[in-house]
Parts: structure tokens; C-alpha cells; sequence
């Protein structure tokens, strides 16, 4: 692997990391892209194996990319949360990048400007699977408050199917994980959405 290369355990080394720190932690350089190029490297080599799909690389490759795929949504929402709270204080955190520079700028305005009464301004909501195919979501309560996470042993993945997305998808949100999916992608998904997507046309579920 050369010096510009991230590889799983790296990516899994920032994921620990980040649950452990009520803080944002310091990411390696230029983490975001080397992560993103090392998980297309690893589904380019599934595409390769996956012909035959009771090959066990291709297996391996397979729950690899599922676990990256989750580590780094996770480490993407935890960041956000850890800049949400900092932004309600209006305290800069260190260690941020520029993407986490962005959201906090952004989150301060958007307080300060309903701070002042200056309500008619609404800020960018992402897009949720309920609202992408036209259900309408049921009102939640959020937690305003960061809770240190304990680390436990990955958990097995209930209640999953394994799908083909044929087209692009809008990043679409569920109770603790976003989902990103581009066409050709394989990737595991609740079955809730898998199902939904699927009478959509927007996803094959891939036999099991």
C-alpha cells in the first residue's frame, strides 16, 4: 500500500476513534477522498469476483464493503452531531476540516438568524427515503444532547437484503445511518427499504 493509500483498518481506526471522543478527533490527510477511492478500489474488485457468487473472495469482498460503507456513515453522522452541539454555543471546535468548517459556518448563521427573529428563512433539510418516494415521515423526537457511545463488538445485520441499485438514489436517512447509493452499486439495506425501493424500480433484490 503507498504512502497516499488508506486502507480497512485505517478507516476502521477513525471510526473507533471518533465514537470514543466527545470531541472531534484529527483525521488523517485527505480522508474523506483516500476513503471513498479505497471503497470504489474494493467494489470494482467485487464487480471482477462476483460473477460466480458462491466465490468466497467475492464474499469477503462483499461484507467488507458493507462495513465500510457503515463505518464511514457513521463517522459522517457522528461529526455532524459533535458540530451540531458545538454550533449551539457558538464555540469553533478544533480539529475540523474544511467540509466540517462548512457545516458549523452554516449552522451558526442559521441560529443567529432565528436568534434575531428573522423566522421566514428555512434551512436545507436532507432529503428522507419516506419523502423520495412519497410517504409522509411520522414526527420524532430528537436528543439534543451528545452521549459517549460504549464500544461494543460488531453487531450481526437483522433483518437485511442484499440489493443491485439500478439507478442513482438521492442520500436518503434512516434512525442512525445514511444511505448513499449510486447505480451498480451492491450493498445491503433494511428490508423495509429494500422492499420499498424494489416496487420502485429503483433497486433488484439479489437472491440470497
Amino acid at each position: 500500500m503507498s504512502g497516499d493509500e488508506i486502507g480497512f483498518s485505517e478507516i476502521s481506526d477513525v471510526h473507533r476513534n471518533e465514537r470514543r471522543s466527545k470531541v472531534l478527533t484529527k483525521l488523517p490527510g485527505r480522508f474523506y477522498d483516500r476513503a471513498a477511492k479505497y471503497l470504489t478500489k474494493k467494489k470494482e474488485e467485487y464487480d471482477a469476483e462476483s460473477r460466480n457468487p458462491s466465490n468466497p473472495r467475492a464474499m469477503m469482498l462483499q461484507d467488507e464493503i458493507k462495513k465500510l460503507d457503515k463505518r464511514m456513515s457513521q463517522i459522517y453522522e457522528m461529526r455532524e452531531r459533535k458540530i451540531a452541539l458545538a454550533s449551539l454555543g457558538g464555540t469553533k471546535p478544533e480539529n475540523m476540516i474544511q467540509r466540517d468548517g462548512a457545516l458549523f459556518e452554516e449552522l451558526v448563521s442559521v441560529l443567529i438568524h432565528y436568534r434575531t427573529g428573522k423566522e421566514s428563512r428555512a434551512p436545507k433539510v436532507r432529503t428522507t427515503i419516506e419523502e423520495e418516494v412519497g410517504i409522509i415521515p411520522e414526527v420524532v423526537e430528537f436528543q439534543t444532547e451528545f452521549v459517549e457511545e460504549t464500544v461494543e463488538p460488531e453487531e450481526k445485520v437483522l433483518d437485511a437484503t442484499v440489493v443491485h441499485v439500478l439507478e442513482d438514489i438521492p442520500p436518503f436517512v434512516d434512525v442512525d445511518q445514511t444511505y448513499t447509493l449510486k447505480k451498480n452499486d451492491i450493498v445491503t439495506l433494511p428490508t423495509q427499504f429494500a422492499d420499498l425501493l424494489s416496487s420502485k424500480g429503483k433497486v433488484k433484490i439479489v437472491e440470497g
